[in-house]
């Protein structure tokens, strides 16, 4: 079943997406001459699942063609006729949800038959529909398109005395959607460099802003008064958090101009915003900085309020879920964290609802230094990914430390060694931190037996300078009190 590709995309479509689709596979007009229906019958039988239908080239043929021998190619014709069929489906399907796309495909087929008056209608149309619109990755780019059109309408209609207007508004979107997209790009291209070690030899995005004045086009821009002008700003201060990341002051500007602009975006670039916070909080230098940590809080406060957290169908994932928690322990926001436990729960998928439950009470009890309980909660835990289990290899760890118990804490991180070295699904990244951390933990243990205060400022120092180490914070603070008892 596996091979054949048409059951694979079937198994996506909805009980009304099939019956829908067995009307486009009836109609002359899309199946191209080839009768699928048959097989369309066949398959719907077994829609959704599939399982138990044993679809191969040989059992569809024998179903098909009783007592005729097994033809692979007459199947993998029809399969592969159906399969474009199903493909050409969803572009319409897709079509159908984008009132814009269909609009700008309309529009440039209106003005190669010169259908001036149907053209002129769906331009209002799309300016319309535009004037509605909240701000998203393409509104910008949408304008631009938009008013391209509109030019083309006033050549046609010999009017070019109207371009004017139009044309500068042109340059204006232009301009914005330029920077949104390098100032994206220029952040995700961070990430690689930084984390999966992606090499930049010629840099062409970043040469440009970093030889713009864009501060001097902020002022003009609200000096006159520009409808956009918060729309320039806020890519403004996103993109000085990466190119001056010690220049705090932007993410407060950043975060003023979200909260007051937020609305007129839509939930997906709203998302996105607080993503870039938060990312620049927890990859700053100075996160044991409290202001930063506090941002993250109610950044992720925020995030629930607003619905912000969850997916479509109204769903919280797993990594969410364990984020927001924990950025409320880091304030010490304990009671909050309790609620939020019991009270976010039932939006994690229901298979992993009660693992993660265990998950988030054992981070929970760590916070209030229960830790026979968190042990207790790790040992209920089912794991979901690799991440989970590093989650809990960590904790369990820690737990130990803190109840002294050497013996079992020793033999536990040569154990979590051994599976982070030899389990391939933990990534490089995740590899070298998370080794860091039994590293560094080891020497901690023994120090904690000697209490050799050069040794642990020697410790301090080689913590401190490296930026590739899970739970930093954790480690500092266990050598700070091993300072101050001796």
């Amino acid at each position: 079943m596996k091979d054949i590709r048409l059951i694979n995309i079937l198994k996506t479509f909805s009980k009304e997406e099939m019956k829908l689709f067995g009307k486009f596979a009836a109609s002359p007009y899309h199946n191209s001459g080839k009768n699928c229906m048959p097989l369309f019958k066949l398959l719907s039988k077994s829609h959704p699942a599939f399982e138990t239908g044993g679809f191969t080239y040989e059992t569809i043929h024998k179903k098909l063609y009783p007592g005729r021998k097994f033809n692979k190619q007459v199947t993998w014709n029809l399969t592969s006729a159906m399969e474009k069929m199903a493909k050409e489906f969803l572009k319409l399907e897709a079509l159908k949800k984008n009132d814009f796309v269909q609009m700008d495909l309309a529009l440039t087929e209106f003005g190669s038959r010169k259908l001036l008056n149907n053209y002129s209608n769906t331009l209002r149309e799309m300016e319309n529909l535009l004037d509605k619109s909240s701000i998203d990755f393409e509104y910008f780019s949408k304008q631009y398109k938009f008013k391209i059109f509109k030019q083309t309408y006033y050549f046609s209609v010999d009017k070019v005395q109207l371009i004017g207007d139009s044309t500068i508004k042109t340059a204006e979107w232009a301009a914005i959607y330029f920077l949104r997209i390098i100032v994206g790009a220029l952040k995700d291209m961070q990430i690689l460099q930084e984390y999966y070690n992606y090499k930049v030899d010629i840099n062409v995005p970043l040469s440009i802003v970093k030889n713009l004045d864009l501060k001097r086009i902020v002022d003009y821009v609200n000096r006159e008064g520009f409808e956009f002008a918060f729309h320039i700003e806020i890519y403004y201060h996103s993109l000085m958090m990466l190119l001056e990341p010690d220049e705090t002051w932007h993410l407060d500007k950043y975060r003023e101009l979200f909260e007051k602009h937020f609305k007129k975006f839509n939930k997906i670039e709203q998302t996105s915003m607080i993503h870039d916070m938060v990312n620049y909080c927890m990859y700053n230098p100075d996160l044991g900085n409290d202001k930063f940590k506090r941002i993250i809080f109610e950044l992720n406060e925020f995030k629930l309020k607003e619905g912000l957290a969850f997916y479509p169908d109204k769903q919280l994932s797993k990594t969410n879920y364990l984020q927001i928690l924990n950025s409320a322990l880091a304030v010490n926001e304990t009671e909050w964290a309790e609620n939020y436990i019991k009270e976010y729960a039932p939006k994690l998928l229901p298979d992993i609802r009660e693992s993660m439950k265990y998950m988030a009470n054992a981070f929970l009890c760590f916070h209030t230094k229960e830790y026979r309980k968190v042990l207790e909660n790790v040992n209920k835990v089912e794991f979901v990914d690799i991440r989970d289990k590093i989650h809990t290899r960590a904790l369990s760890a820690k737990s130990y430390y803190e109840l002294n118990e050497t013996e079992t804490l020793l033999h536990y991180i040569d154990s979590s060694k051994h599976f982070i070295i030899n389990n391939p699904s933990v990534s490089d990244i995740e590899r070298i931190h998370i080794h860091n951390f039994f590293k560094y933990l080891t020497k901690l243990v023994f120090l904690k037996e000697s209490g050799d205060t050069v040794e642990i400022n020697i410790l301090r120092n080689d913590i401190e300078k490296n930026k590739e180490i899970a739970n930093k914070e954790w480690l500092l603070k266990k050598l700070s009190e091993l300072e101050i008892s001796k």
